[in-house]
């Protein structure tokens, strides 16, 4: 059996456990609600327990199923304050569409440094901030289009950081919207005035 305390934080009822005892808290999401976790994308916090089949039955983890995924599960424990950092609330459509209004007033520039623009872009890809992830979008697409034009393509490592942000990006648009991720680009298209 489990020792531990109960704490109520903003509405929530908190199981403290002794092994959380003087670490660092993740967010507070509840089971059933949809979360966005890292690259990973939308994710339905299923429940908050310990790791199936673990020794440690103190150790309290959110568990996640990412939407597009049915059969993965992830863990997130809740005294790693880093991970947990990687969880979010999914937008609502209006803060959609002020992260778009933002859009329109920011732009990228191209990086000529093969090796900077590379980890520039792998950070922003795990920022978990959505302005960041369409503006990286916005950018690669640009200078595909400037490649495409002279006869070239882009390289392996940038269409795949291409793909996984219009991948991140079009699922969370498609999810608060109720469109399918092929209109996704035209939402934003119009939005822009593109």
């Amino acid at each position: 059996m489990y020792k531990f305390t109960l704490e109520k934080i903003h509405n929530y009822a908190i199981i403290i456990l002794p092994s959380m005892i003087g670490k660092a808290w993740c967010k507070v999401f509840s089971a059933g609600e949809h979360v966005v976790y890292g690259t990973n994308g939308i994710c339905l916090v299923d429940d908050i327990g310990p790791m199936r089949n673990s020794e440690d039955e103190d150790k309290l983890f959110y568990i996640l199923r990412p939407v597009n995924s049915a059969a993965s599960v992830l863990y997130v424990p809740l005294d790693n304050s880093a991970l947990c950092g990687k969880m979010r609330y999914v937008y609502t459509k209006e803060q959609l569409d002020s992260v778009l209004t933002d859009v329109k007033n920011n732009s990228l520039n191209w990086i000529g440094d093969r090796k900077v623009r590379l980890n520039t872009f792998r950070e922003m890809l795990h920022s978990g901030d959505m302005m960041t992830h369409i503006l990286l979008v916005s950018c690669i697409l640009d200078k595909k289009k400037l490649l495409d034009e002279a006869g070239k393509r882009l390289s392996d490592a940038d269409d795949h950081v291409l793909r996984s942000a219009e991948r991140i990006v079009s699922e969370e648009f498609a999810w608060v919207l109720g469109i399918s991720k092929n209109e996704v680009g035209s939402y934003i298209q119009n939005y822009l005035g593109k």
